[in-house]
């Protein structure tokens, strides 16, 4: 029996197939890209509010957001809906670049 999830994991792990390790190769890439980029985004949503010397609260009341929300969106968790509310209370145009 595993001791840890770990443990289990690296005993299922065992015993994938060449195609299971690419699938999850492939997925685990997709996953830290967009983690890398939420924290992007939020980081520049932090500037942006404080070159607007707005804080969270201060946010929060013009956007309808709760502050607790804006901390997690500016540390890197976020959805799609509530970072347009909070893009469109900064003056900002979202969009999607290509990478270099």
């Amino acid at each position: 029996m595993a001791k840890s999830f770990d443990d289990l994991v690296a005993r299922a792990e065992q015993n994938w197939t060449a195609d299971q390790r690419r699938v999850h190769d492939a997925a685990e890439r997709v996953f830290q890209l967009e983690m890398a980029a939420r924290a992007e985004l939020g980081e520049q949503l932090h500037a942006a509010r404080t070159a607007k010397s707005l804080s969270q609260p201060a946010l929060s009341a013009v956007t309808g957001i709760q502050q607790s929300e804006i901390s997690r969106i500016e540390s890197g968790a976020a959805t799609v809906a509530t970072i347009s509310k909070l893009a469109d209370a900064l003056d900002l145009k979202l969009s999607l670049t290509p990478q270099h």
